[in-house]
């Protein structure tokens, strides 16, 4: 199955536009650190907007390192469908959240640095120590100035073989050819 989500809206044009195309997902990155942020009662405004067209595109918070009373919040008040970490969040924080935002799915992201063997074995043990406490685990490629949405693909053969009991999201340089 492919689902698409399109990150980094910032204003309700783009996210109608989205939507019309028949995406899954429009994201919002909510992080303070981002230069795609989007302010939280902007957020609101886009979303309450989909939602009064009856429109059936999931809304997902993109949050890196934010305490959890702020991913709360702001998961509450926008009324996410998905809550998207993209920083150094632990298994501590992805208990708790997970116990917090019960009826919201949890994506985790892990960022991809290289592609030898060993390197694999640390992503598998990752995924193991994560997945009991999200629901998604999204896969993007490693930079070293921020935490996401580079827009460039990490070497997809370093987990080609690889069988997690949990479902993955590929991220980062998609685009018509490559996502077939």
């Amino acid at each position: 199955m492919v689902w698409i989500k399109i990150c980094g809206i910032t204003n309700l044009d783009d996210a109608k536009s989205i939507s019309e195309l028949g995406v899954d997902a429009v994201g919002f990155v909510l992080s303070t650190d981002s230069p795609r942020k989007v302010e939280t009662i902007t957020a609101y405004s886009i979303v309450g907007a989909l939602r009064a067209e009856e429109n059936k595109i999931s809304t997902v918070g993109v949050f890196v390192n934010e305490e959890i009373r702020r991913v709360i919040n702001d998961c509450r008040s926008l009324r996410l469908d998905y809550i998207q970490l993209s920083g150094d969040e632990d298994r501590g924080f992805l208990k708790d959240l997970k116990e917090k935002a019960k009826d919201v799915k949890i994506i985790k992201s892990i960022r991809i640095k290289s592609k030898n063997e060993s390197y694999r074995d640390e992503i598998n043990k990752k995924v193991d120590k994560l997945k009991e406490y999200v629901d998604f685990i999204l896969l993007d490629k490693y930079s070293k100035n921020v935490y996401g949405g580079t827009g460039v693909p990490f070497d997809w053969d370093i987990v080609k073989d690889c069988c997690w009991e949990i479902p993955v999201i590929i991220s980062g340089g998609l685009d018509a050819g490559n996502v077939r």
